[in-house]
């Protein structure tokens, strides 16, 4: 069976909406590697955690809950032989099956690498494979989910690019060791102008991670290595005894000229619509086993259920089980074992104890919770007093009402509002010589007529109150509605609501995609 390992931002792995296992086989990969899965220790339940016919191995972030974390999950006949959380291997200092080989980190400090595995962001298996050739080897494969560049925090810059700095030093250091080595997941990097929609008329890369991808990558065109970044020893990107361009994109290998291949859309502004993305999740396979193994890398575009698309790289290889999973296997935590006791289980042997004693003691005790029971509710009543036996006191009470009557109520309001105009122009006709009360309007016969008034303006009064915001504008481009959207990023417009196109964004050449209608909404009374 040939190889295949896919990976994958999930953006919370509780969200999908059908079973992991039913999940995975429409996947159809034997190494399932995923991201964001934004669960913690704490967090993580059995069917999460022990899905049928695969092993997982997960990585939680210290720091915060419900962020950051990845997974790796294996099928039984992919079981690795080794298995770590981190890059580093302070981060489980006695878990045994470790993968080892961690390369030079002396340009680290000891607090540096601590951070650097806080969040989560990095799982390791090892495995035995069987290459095309028959030859039998060790591969490595590193799952991670880099940190996003935040413009208004420098330090996370920094902290990015230091994370791509461990991770090609553990990755270089695992080559070094004799074994083959795939880093894959979402590098929160748009490499080349062909891998992301914006427009770039200059096509160079210049940012620091796209840099870093340059130096990362071996390129077919060129032989790229780190060489080619001058001034190193001050690019936090990397450090002086990394070598580089040791790994290939898998899918630029096969796809170089490929364009419009997307993982990653915005989602508020509906950009999946027109295809309106970035390139953000690599497999990155190492030279010798590109070139001998790899087979094809697709983007798995059609699949849902995330702001990502799922990419997938087959090889030639096939995967050696492993006899028995390595300790960091989910199944091995205690919750998930059986070593740790739960608190139903405090309940379930008190119930089977009663169940084995005697008719007699059964009814005892039986007895004796019900005279508990009756004993405590005599004693100490836990219901409220109501309004009689609080206002017991007929001065009391006659206060309360008096307080009571002056708390106002919706029917009031109206009924004051209408107060002004309950003028009812009623005809009357002139008094006769005969009867002067033949013509005249009964008491009754006003209270009806301005009862009826009042019912009206209160109608009325409610339709102005309910009748909702008025229409959203047309937008100029398409004669179509628009959504109202708030601003959320931080500055003087903050929470500020305006109307744009509803249509998904695109380019300005798409008379599919979102027009730029724009306009403020006005909050000034008319």
């Amino acid at each position: 069976m040939k190889m295949k390992i896919l990976t994958w931002n999930i953006n919370g792995i509780r969200a999908s909406k059908v079973k992991l296992a039913a999940l995975f086989d429409t996947l159809d990969a034997d190494v399932i590697c995923l991201q964001e899965t934004k669960v913690t220790r704490d967090m993580l339940d059995e069917p999460t955690a022990i899905v049928e016919g695969y092993n997982s191995y997960f990585s939680f972030s210290r720091k915060r809950s419900g962020y950051s974390g990845v997974a790796t999950f294996c099928k039984s006949y992919a079981t690795p032989i080794q298995a770590e959380e981190g890059l580093f291997r302070d981060l489980n200092p006695k878990l045994e099956g470790k993968l080892g080989h961690y390369g030079d980190v002396s340009e680290f400090s000891s607090d540096e690498l601590e951070a650097l595995d806080a969040e989560g962001r990095a799982v390791l298996t090892k495995h035995k494979i069987r290459k095309r050739d028959g030859k039998e080897e060790e591969l490595a494969i590193i799952n991670v989910y880099c940190p996003r560049a935040d413009p208004e925090r420098e330090d996370r810059l920094l902290y990015k690019l230091r994370f791509f700095a461990l991770v090609q030093t553990r990755a270089e250091a695992l080559l070094r060791s004799g074994c083959s080595v795939i880093v894959l997941g979402d590098m929160n990097v748009k490499h080349k102008s062909i891998d992301r929609s914006e427009e770039d008329e200059t096509g160079t890369v210049t940012t620091p991670s796209r840099v870093w991808v340059n130096q990362f990558v071996w390129d077919q065109d060129r032989d790229v290595s780190i060489a080619d970044v001058e001034d190193r020893g001050d690019f936090a990107g990397t450090t002086r005894t990394l070598t580089g361009g040791k790994f290939v994109d898998s899918f630029r290998y096969f796809y170089p000229d490929k364009k419009d291949a997307f993982t990653n859309w915005c989602t508020l502004t509906g950009a999946r619509e027109t295809n309106y993305g970035r390139r953000l999740d690599y497999i990155f396979t190492s030279i010798e086993l590109a070139k001998s193994d790899l087979k094809d890398c697709v983007i798995m575009a059609d699949v849902e259920g995330s702001d990502h698309c799922p990419v997938k790289a087959k090889y030639f290889s096939e995967f050696i089980p492993a006899e028995k999973c390595p300790p960091l296997c989910t199944k091995f935590m205690p919750e998930f074992c059986g070593k740790q006791v739960k608190l139903s289980s405090f309940f379930i042997k008190k119930e089977k104890t009663i169940e084995s004693s005697d008719t007699t003691d059964s009814q005892k005790l039986a007895e004796n919770i019900s005279q508990s029971v009756t004993n405590k509710a005599d004693t100490v009543s836990l219901k409220r007093p109501c309004s009689v036996e609080k206002n017991g006191n007929p001065a009391k009470k006659k206060k309360a009402d008096s307080a009571d009557s002056k708390q106002g109520s919706i029917k009031g309001f109206f009924l004051k509002s209408c107060s002004k105009t309950e003028v009812v122009e009623i005809k009357i006709k002139e008094p006769s010589s005969d009867s002067k009360e033949e013509n005249s309007v009964t008491d009754t016969e006003v209270k009806a007529v301005n009862l009826v008034t009042v019912k009206s303006n209160s109608a009325s009064a409610w339709k102005n109150l309910l009748q909702g915001p008025p229409p959203p504008p047309l937008c100029k481009g398409h004669q179509e509605p628009c959504v109202l959207r708030t601003v959320k990023k931080s500055g003087p417009t903050k929470g500020k609501q305006f109307f744009v196109c509803a249509r998904g964004e695109g380019h300005s050449s798409n008379p599919e995609a979102r027009c730029d209608f724009f306009k403020w909404v006005d909050y000034k009374k008319k």
